[in-house]
């Protein structure tokens, strides 16, 4: 396998491990912030670990769009304001996306009143903030050597 498409597996496995760890992470802290989670604490975490398996991939989806919008692998290493652009624009576009469909659609979930509400898209803060905020640090945690020091 070429060294260049070895780089690209890792840093998708790395992406994908990272983004599930934090997403877990914050699914737990404001999980108290939907209606609708079992009292169990057993049942809580594995909703919040499902979430975040689905929170991996969509963050994954971010850096493969990313890799089709800059034309190289390797943008996450070297974001710029264009790479944080984009991660900030797709994490916003996804997180409205789903909370719509999962709270107005299909009534997956709610909102208790502790979650505030962002009026312009009649959508939690929480997880938007999830998606904007999380990706990045993501992204940043996943950069593996700089490319001038691979071999």
């Amino acid at each position: 396998m070429p060294p260049a498409m070895r780089h690209v597996l890792r840093l998708n496995a790395r992406v994908f491990l990272w983004a599930v760890a934090l997403n877990f992470l914050w699914e737990m802290a404001q999980a108290y912030a939907y209606t609708g989670m079992p009292p169990s604490s057993i049942e809580a975490t594995l909703i919040c670990a499902r979430a975040s398996l689905i929170d991996g991939f969509l963050v994954l989806g971010i850096f493969w769009g990313g890799i089709v919008v800059f034309s190289r692998a390797d943008w996450i290493e070297r974001p710029g304001g264009r790479g944080y652009f984009f991660m900030g624009a797709a994490g916003l576009l996804i997180s409205v996306l789903i909370e719509l469909n999962a709270v107005y659609r299909l009534g997956k979930w709610g909102y208790r009143p502790i979650m505030p509400i962002l009026s312009l898209f009649g959508v939690g803060l929480f997880p938007v903030l999830q998606m904007i905020l999380l990706p990045p640090v993501t992204f940043l945690l996943s950069r593996g050597k700089p490319a001038s020091s691979r071999r």
